[in-house]
């Protein structure tokens, strides 16, 4: 391994780290305010039977949060890339794919770790 490879990798990836930072203080917005405000995914039942779903609720405020993340982390891949060669174009192209399907999977996993039934 060429020296200074290990740095390299470590800010490379450093993005993701977003995820992780943000996991926390949203769990608790969600928890304590979201609920609160837009309600969670069930549907609502009057005293006459009629069901009632909220159009816009905290699980699709989850989900679009988390797609925002996605797209920061794959922009700043786009940003990061121009460390790696440019005769290696090839690996850019696989670390921006790598980099969308792994904030991809990490924001679908937090999603539904967070989903109100």
């Amino acid at each position: 391994m060429p020296k200074g490879t290990g740095k390299k990798l470590t800010v490379l990836l450093l993005p993701l780290l977003a995820f992780f930072v943000l996991y926390i203080p949203y769990n608790w917005v969600n928890q304590t305010f979201l609920v609160d405000w837009l309600g969670c995914g069930c549907p609502v039942v009057d005293e006459y039977g009629n069901v009632y779903e909220r159009a816009f609720n905290a699980n699709d405020f989850t989900a679009c949060f988390w797609l925002a993340v996605t797209l920061g982390v794959t922009a700043s891949a786009c940003f990061l890339c121009r460390r790696i060669s440019r005769e290696r174009w090839w690996l850019r192209v696989v670390y921006i794919a790598g980099m969308l399907a792994a904030s991809l999977w990490l924001a679908g996993s937090f999603y539904y770790s967070m989903q109100w039934n």
